[in-house]
């Protein structure tokens, strides 16, 4: 996206994680919740929703889904993933979803671009960036992966 827009909002009272699409159980056991986006406002839209979990086991236990390799490739990013189709939205608007669980953490991160338009297909890449970046958070590191 050459011009865009971005926000990020660190929502860390779980009590608002459902407007997010999150469901209430896994909102009541949450410990933090965020999001973030990027759109051009004309083509292409990205958002990246996370929730995060005391431990790996409530995270694994919430996790729903299982993708497979037609679906997500060889080798896809982090311990659990699943691959969906975002409905039309508002003025035609299509694509494509990934859900991925990383160690404690559930991450969606959605693309979507306005119909007729030849956008660069970047959810594997953007998912493979959030997940090293997990990582990196996890393992007490400043998170710097990029799509670069």
């Amino acid at each position: 996206m050459e011009e865009r827009s971005t926000h990020s909002w660190d929502m860390s009272n779980p009590a608002i994680c459902q407007s997010n699409g999150w469901r209430d159980e896994m909102c009541a056991e949450a410990i933090a919740t965020a999001a973030g986006g990027a759109t051009d406002y004309q083509t292409q839209n990205v958002i990246v929703q996370m929730i995060s979990f005391n431990d790996v086991a409530a995270a694994e236990g919430f996790f729903k889904g299982t993708g497979t390799e037609d679906e997500l490739g060889v080798n896809p990013p982090g311990d659990a993933i699943d691959g969906y189709a975002l409905p039309a939205g508002d003025n035609g608007w299509t694509g494509r979803g990934i859900t991925v669980r990383q160690g404690s953490v559930i991450a969606k991160v959605e693309y979507a671009w306005t119909p007729g338009e030849e956008v660069p297909n970047r959810l594997m890449d953007i998912t493979r960036m959030v997940v090293d970046r997990l990582k990196q958070a996890q393992s007490g590191k400043n998170p710097t992966a990029s799509l670069r």
